[in-house]
């Protein structure tokens, strides 16, 4: 059997119509798959999130006003009640109606007294110490 030009039109033009069926069902396989899906979601979140950066990072470089400061209200006043402007150590301006504002109690003198005990228990062993080793003695008799 001898093939005629006619057979071999038919068969090139069935691997013709086979080639391009087989490129359609691949790109719609690629088209419908969910990994291709979620690769194409994530590289427009990634672009969102990089344009979001590129704008947060020129926002601040560009130079920004100081806003005006207000008067301090004086300690013990207040628009409320009870709401006076204490301001603490560190130059921190707590202006708070719930929260009051408590100084710790003086305690400059159990300090004191604590040094002064502390003293006199180091100076009574130094003194048992000299005692002890000879070198002070006393002769009453």
């Amino acid at each position: 059997m001898a093939v005629s030009p006619l057979d071999l039109l038919q068969r090139q033009a069935e691997n013709a119509v086979r080639r391009e069926v087989g490129r359609q069902s691949a790109r719609v396989r690629r088209e419908l798959s969910l990994v291709d899906q979620v690769r194409r979601m994530s590289g427009r979140a990634e672009r969102a999130v990089q344009d979001a950066g590129r704008g947060l990072a020129e926002a601040a470089r560009r130079p920004r006003e100081a806003p005006e400061l207000e008067e301090l209200d004086p300690p013990g006043e207040g628009s409320r009640a009870g709401s006076g402007a204490v301001v603490c150590a560190d130059g921190y301006v707590r202006r708070s109606p719930v929260q009051p504002y408590r100084k710790p109690k003086d305690r400059r003198w159990a300090r004191r007294l604590i040094a002064v005990a502390l003293l006199a228990v180091l100076a009574l062993l130094l003194s048992m110490a000299l005692w002890k080793s000879g070198l002070v003695r006393l002769n009453l008799f």
